[in-house]
């Protein structure tokens, strides 16, 4: 008697059904980055204040250390290729009865394009003028621990107030994340 053999029909996915699973997986995986955010204005403006504490920082350890006057000047700069402005930070030591460049691993910073600043030096609204030359800085950390009183908000042009970091530096030369130091008391409460 002849049986027919069994057949082993082994069946593999095909080259079309793989890529629409990866491509399913792809848009699921977009998806969930955008909902969680990363390149969202609030999360950009925490990354720039995240970065101006940190040199400012370093530069008030810096100038007790080593017993020099660092000041932080701001101005607008345009954008290469664009007539756009952003804002601009970057430190400076006072030798010689003059303001010069630090050099080392504070060559300055930019906000994004779209990002505003407001400044406070010592209890006055600050404004860049052109014409200032020298320009002043606005904050000064002193070789005493001591510094001018600063406020600065950072905030993204079409901003909410949500997304506004606000950033305090005291005469005695303490830093304040205002918005870190608001979340933190929150959440003692």
């Amino acid at each position: 008697m002849n049986r027919p053999c069994p057949m082993n029909h082994q069946r593999g996915f095909t080259l079309v059904e793989i890529m629409v699973v990866v491509m399913i997986i792809g848009i699921a995986v977009a998806m969930a980055s955008l909902s969680i955010g990363g390149d969202d204005s609030a999360s950009r403006a925490e990354e720039t204040t995240e970065q101006f504490m940190l040199e400012a920082r370093f530069v008030s350890e810096q100038t007790v250390l080593n017993q020099e006057i660092i000041g932080l000047f701001w101005e607008p700069r345009t954008s290469a290729g664009t007539t756009r402005q952003r804002w601009c930070y970057h430190w400076q030591r006072f030798r010689d009865q003059a303001w010069s460049p630090m050099g080392e691993n504070l060559n300055g910073e930019c906000l994004p394009e779209d990002f505003q600043v407001e400044v406070r030096s010592e209890g006055e609204q600050w404004q860049y003028d052109p014409r200032q030359d020298p320009q002043r800085p606005v904050l000064v950390f002193y070789p005493s621990g001591e510094a001018t009183p600063y406020e600065m908000a950072i905030m993204p042009a079409q901003f909410d107030d949500n997304e506004t970091q606000r950033v305090e530096v005291s005469m005695m030369g303490d830093l304040t994340w205002l918005n870190r130091e608001e979340a933190r008391e929150w959440e003692e409460r």
